[in-house]
């Protein structure tokens, strides 16, 4: 009898990495593009802030080669759209929020024509004082962003609110042994994706609009694109290309909806490539946060309360914002279990660039925030900051300090003693000169799907063919493997050779909804709905006898998956508000050089139970990617933004790390406790690999220097500013007889 194929937990190689290695890829600025096309150009608003009084277009159309300019009355539609609100105009009509607002479209017969048209484009503007303080945001006298949109009870520029109280906060504190009160900040952050935004709109003969761009949730795109546009959605056509790189920044609409307006209008094809500049003003941004945080434990270290405050800089649209609020202040307490917490969040309206969707989605910030702190209370109890975090941790089947019950969480203790013993092998470097080096530890939890109450699902389609299998899912695959792991989900379950299996993802008219490729969702959701298909496939044969043949050609079977039911995060009495959690610990080796304020990362160990890891070579690829990304986050990565015009349009200029700076030395370390409800016990592991290795690198700034840096980034001018005030130094501590 001949033994079953295992893939799941092999070394496959990338379904897309041949393609990509010998440049045969298509991505959308490489699409083909027809005889006739036109090219098109943005006009983007000059201010952050002004009141659009008219628009002269003759200059622009006397320009050779330009075809047409299209404006905000061209658009027929609503002429909004938003991921979850649709408070972002197509083309600016009256009124300039932000440095992202584009009030015309110029369409040439070659992009230089196009350029040249939109630079002759004359705009009548008012400008006002652009609001650009989140604090400001909310007095009575602030000018109001959206004047036709308030939340019930809050300011007008409020675009979401969060609280949530357990247990009786002030009497724990008031009893406490030791309170730690800090203020952290943390920056705006660019995605920095190597390809810019680029597409291609078509018209076919019947008038059907086709849409060749990379975006991370195509279904979302042609939605927001059929409102807008007053396009019924069964007329719009989405076919990804490949899609260079994403981390939440393609989750917005960027492009998609001006080509097909431009299609339409023109019954022409009609293509669009941003350059770098014009990437980073017209997509969404991390959140800056300012978060006021006080942790309080027992003599003997047990945390009995934490109060937490955040204010997210939304910036002139709500983009993800109200989500981004819930999910950071839900893990705001990191993977603990606090008896006592008062947690309150808002995001906020301003002329600053817009905020979304980012690899943590929200969570990097607070996590930064409550590792911090966990590392002061340690300090300041004289504990070993491991001993406290374990003594702390949350347990299976215990409650977060949300009150939501956690299920498999038996591999969190395993990743910080793992952790700890595999960074003991290696001793830090003895102080030389002005260079001293220390060492840093955090850990952490990031729910895996969309959670709080959202109907998280994906649905995939198996045909069998007499070659193998073709499965259908609308999984972006935006690097981070999906498409091979779910060839090795469907390889297994089928019991196939993975080179019989054929991945369908890219047209929206061929595919089931696979979901926005966020959340670190794609391998359970998507891979529970492969491996559902398959399975059902995998009996129709076995009831077809022992001898029928597999595959018998045209067989088709349909699966959709549905993670578990969750609550919001306001739910008087939570039983989860994530369908699964991913959990890490991180530890680092930084030296610091006292005379510049230079910082260097020498080493990361980071360990995450994983669950089952489906291909270990695509781990190793998340965990490195995260924490180079965390290095950058953590130290010098910054869009810098005056008047709310972001000023940092290059990525010279946004303090990305290169590969001069990357860690040497990244270790990973996979805890496979395998998750219950995941596909052959896996979880989704894109965004916990980032998470803890921002404040594992504070920490070790902390243990080399004694300075403790609350700010992100920790750029050389800040290290040594914090020196020179004298070390060491708690924010703020509060020390009480237990």
């Amino acid at each position: 009898m001949r033994r079953p194929l295992r893939t799941v937990g092999k070394r496959l190689a990338r379904s897309d990495g041949e393609a990509k290695v010998r440049g045969t890829a298509i991505y959308p600025q490489d699409h083909p593009w027809p005889p006739g096309t036109l090219h098109a150009a943005t006009v983007r608003a000059p201010v952050a802030s002004a009141r659009l009084l008219g628009i002269d277009l003759a200059p622009a159309l006397a320009t050779a080669g330009v075809v047409r300019v299209l404006t905000a009355a061209d658009v027929h539609g609503t002429n909004r759209f938003g991921l979850i609100e649709a408070d972002q105009p197509v083309l600016v009509s009256d009124r300039i929020r932000g440095a992202s607002d584009v009030v015309a479209l110029v369409l040439g017969t070659t992009a230089a024509a196009a350029r040249a048209g939109a630079r002759r484009v004359g705009l009548a503007l008012r400008a006002e004082p652009p609001l650009v303080d989140p604090e400001r945001a909310c007095d009575p006298d602030a000018p109001v962003i959206h004047p036709q949109r308030t939340l019930v009870g809050a300011h007008p520029n409020v675009v979401a609110s969060e609280t949530l109280r357990r247990g009786d906060v002030e009497r724990a504190l008031a009893r406490a042994a030791v309170v730690i009160e800090s203020a952290y900040t943390t920056s705006w952050v660019e995605h920095a994706f190597l390809a810019p935004e680029a597409g291609l709109a078509e018209p076919d003969a019947d008038g059907r609009l086709t849409l060749y761009v990379a975006t991370q949730w195509p279904e979302a795109d042609l939605q927001q694109a059929a409102r807008a546009l007053g396009e019924p959605a069964d007329r719009l056509r989405l076919v990804q290309r490949t899609i260079g790189g994403a981390f939440g920044g393609r989750e917005d609409v960027s492009l998609q909806i001006l080509l097909l307006l431009a299609a339409r209008a023109t019954k022409r094809p009609v293509r669009m490539v941003w350059d770098r500049a014009e990437s980073i003003r017209g997509h969404a941004k991390r959140h800056p946060f300012r978060i006021r945080h006080t942790l309080a434990a027992d003599a003997r270290g047990r945390f009995t309360a934490a109060r937490i405050e955040v204010l997210a800089d939304a910036g002139c649209y709500a983009s993800t914002s109200s989500a981004v609020i819930t999910n950071a202040l839900a893990q705001a307490c990191g993977p603990y279990a606090i008896p006592a917490v008062h947690l309150s969040g808002r995001a906020v309206y301003t002329n600053n660039p817009f905020t979304g969707a980012f690899r943590g989605f929200g969570v990097n910030q607070v996590s930064f925030a409550m590792e911090q702190q966990v590392n002061k209370l340690a300090s300041a109890l004289g504990l070993d900051p491991a001993t406290l975090r374990a003594r702390n941790f949350v347990r299976t089947g215990g409650r977060l300090a949300t009150g939501a019950k956690v299920g498999a969480c038996q591999g969190l203790p395993q990743t910080l003693e793992r952790a700890r013993v595999r960074a003991r092998r290696r001793a830090l470097p003895r102080p030389t000169g002005s260079w001293v080096y220390g060492r840093g530890i955090a850990s952490a939890l990031k729910n895996v799907g969309y959670g709080f109450g959202f109907d998280d699902h994906a649905t995939a389609r198996v045909t069998l063919t007499a070659t193998g299998a073709t499965v259908r899912i609308g999984a972006a695959e935006v690097g981070q493997g999906v498409l091979t792991v779910l060839t090795q989900i469907a390889a297994e379950t089928l019991d196939l050779a993975p080179s019989r299996i054929r991945i369908a993802w890219e047209d929206t008219t061929e595919v089931p909804e696979g979901g926005s490729s966020s959340a670190s969702r794609q391998t359970f959701v998507s891979g529970n709905a492969v491996r559902g298909a398959c399975a059902l496939a995998r009996r129709a044969v076995a009831a077809r006898g022992p001898r029928a043949s597999l595959p018998p050609a045209g067989l088709s079977t349909t699966y959709t998956f549905h993670a578990a039911k969750t609550q919001p995060l306001d739910h008087p009495r939570p039983t989860r508000h994530a369908c699964a959690y991913a959990w890490s610990t991180c530890v680092a080796d930084v030296g610091v050089d006292t005379a510049t304020g230079q910082v260097r990362v020498l080493r990361v160990v980071n360990a995450l139970d994983a669950g089952r890891v489906v291909n270990p070579t695509l781990l190793v690829g998340q965990v490195e990617g995260g924490v180079v990304m965390g290095q950058g986050y953590a130290l010098q990565e910054h869009c810098h933004v005056q008047d709310g015009m972001p000023t940092s349009l290059g990525l010279d200029a946004c303090g990305l790390p290169t590969a001069l700076d990357a860690v040497p030395s990244i270790e990973t370390i996979a805890i496979e406790s395998a998750e219950p409800a995941g596909p052959f016990g896996a979880r989704g592991i894109g965004e916990i690999t980032m998470i803890p290795v921002v404040p594992a690198i504070t920490a070790a700034i902390h243990a080399a220097t004694g300075v403790w840096i609350d700010e992100l980034p920790a750029r050389p001018a800040r290290i040594l500013a914090a020196l020179a005030n004298g070390v060491p130094r708690i924010s703020a501590e509060v020390a009480r007889d237990g």
